[in-house]
């Protein structure tokens, strides 16, 4: 195990990381900026793949959504579904926030122009999941 300074915001998402524990000059000029200080004995480096805990005594490694997609690529007028998607889940379509995800877990959303489009979901605690997403031209 080794000995790791972690610095935070008030969503308690880890903004800096020092090896060993910060001198107190270092903690004040952070502290200064808003950030919390916390001292943690970890195997892994607590990167932003971490937050600190509810209780602010530890680090926790976040999770996968876990959520899957039928299909990448699409012809318009076609559905492109995604499942496990869970509820609160915030989804942006090409840098647009469309909607947050409800209880049902299952997206939907039908082709209507041709291109390619990235869809973003983000949810506090777990990974960001990125699909692009491809729409075709109906064949002739």
């Amino acid at each position: 195990m080794s000995q790791y300074t972690v610095f935070y915001n008030s969503d308690k998402e880890i903004e800096m990381v020092l090896n060993g524990q910060a001198d107190s000059a270092t903690i004040s000029a952070q502290e200064g900026t808003g950030l919390s200080t916390l001292v943690v004995d970890v195997d892994d480096t607590p990167t932003s793949h971490y937050y600190v805990n509810d209780a602010e005594d530890a680090v926790v490694r976040k999770t996968e959504l876990g959520m899957t997609l039928d299909s990448v690529e699409k012809e318009i007028d076609q559905q492109f579904t995604f499942s496990n998607v869970p509820q609160g889940t915030v989804i942006a379509i090409s840098g647009v926030i469309s909607g947050t995800m409800d209880a049902s877990g299952t997206l939907t959303l039908t082709a209507k122009t041709a291109g390619e489009w990235r869809v973003v979901f983000t949810k506090d605690k777990f990974f960001e999941v990125v699909y692009k997403i491809l729409v075709k031209r109906r064949g002739l």
